[in-house]
């Protein structure tokens, strides 16, 4: 099976095996904690499975890595002829909540000890509560079909201006005070004409580039986190008592999605991404985004987070005590 047939089979036959359960009560429940921090859900938990039974049941000689599992080598006497990169459900708590934000995501690159995002030859997205399936080949453009296998035009949208756009913020396990203070002046502007959406997907989101649906998907948290350092007591707080960032794996497949159909796609200063790895998920390569459906509003935005950033360290030089304080209360407790 070739690669790009293999990773799309494998995101429609995890569709096919959560799809049931979205939204029932079943899935809301709480099983663990991800590799990544994060809490994963039975919901996961069926997902997981269906990537096992699919490589299984294939022979499909790959290792690959998810977020729950880890790097895993089903056919541990074999040399793997790739490496898959997995989300089986990016959104899980839109899965959990039968929202439409959610998808399946897989990636390939070669068998690399530690691959990064320039390394990924193919992706494959599927939505789970939707119809689409979007594929990506390096150097080879997108491929975007519904169901019955009609081809869909990728249209990203020609939004230049701030205040015209949709987009969408990551704000997971973040202190969201700071977050809005840094992004108030971005984010006011898209209200009314445009839109600002929580939507808790980074996959969903940046195919939503694609799609024409969004302009602009933003996560400047790990951006906060490093020149605010003073914030992680809070991360901690509303991480469960581990931080919870972005992570390679997250955006393995969808970034070059994005940027195969043209769009732009850099961490939250505007710097470049390829050299970002995929499956480590410690602190110190904990990741940031700024998506835009083109570079000149691409541009605006890393000029606005600047801007926000740089009126947050005013602020917090100025009146410490205002910030500080929730700071401090974390640490007494």
């Amino acid at each position: 099976m070739a690669p790009q047939e293999a990773i799309r089979r494998l995101a429609e036959h995890v569709k096919k095996a959560v799809f049931p359960h979205l939204g029932t009560w079943r899935a809301r429940k709480v099983t663990g904690i991800a590799s990544s921090g994060d809490a994963t859900f039975d919901i996961d938990d069926i997902a997981e499975a269906a990537v096992e039974s699919f490589l299984r049941d294939h022979s499909l000689n790959v290792a690959y890595y998810s977020e729950d599992r880890g790097l895993v080598r089903p056919f541990p006497g074999r040399e793997p002829e790739g490496l898959l990169i997995i989300d089986p459900i990016d959104g899980t708590r839109g899965a959990i909540a039968g929202l439409e934000a959610c998808v399946v995501s897989v990636a390939w690159t070669d068998p690399l000890p530690e691959p990064a995002l320039r390394d990924v030859r193919y992706a494959a997205i599927t939505e789970i509560k939707g119809d689409l399936t979007i594929t990506a080949a390096r150097g080879e453009g997108v491929s975007m079909y519904d169901r019955h296998g009609n081809g869909i035009k990728p249209a990203l949208l020609p939004t230049t201006e701030v205040s015209a756009m949709a987009c969408a913020l990551e704000v997971v396990g973040a202190p969201m005070e700071m977050l809005f203070d840094a992004l108030k002046e971005t984010v006011n502007a898209t209200t009314v004409r445009g839109g600002c959406f929580i939507l808790n997907s980074s996959a969903f989101e940046l195919t939503r580039l694609v799609t024409g649906q969004l302009a602009a998907v933003i996560d400047v948290r790990n951006r906060l986190l490093r020149e605010f350092p003073q914030t992680k007591p809070l991360f901690l707080r509303h991480g469960g008592g581990r931080l919870i960032c972005l992570y390679g794996y997250d955006v393995a497949a969808a970034a070059l999605i994005v940027q195969e159909a043209g769009g732009v796609v850099t961490d939250a200063w505007g710097r470049d991404l390829s050299a970002w790895t995929l499956m480590d998920t410690t602190e110190s390569n904990f990741g940031s985004l700024i998506a835009a459906s083109n570079s000149a509003l691409h541009a605006k935005l890393v000029a606005g987070v600047d801007e926000g950033f740089a009126r947050l360290k005013i602020a917090w030089s100025s009146s410490p005590r205002s910030y500080a304080c929730g700071t401090r209360a974390q640490e007494r407790d």
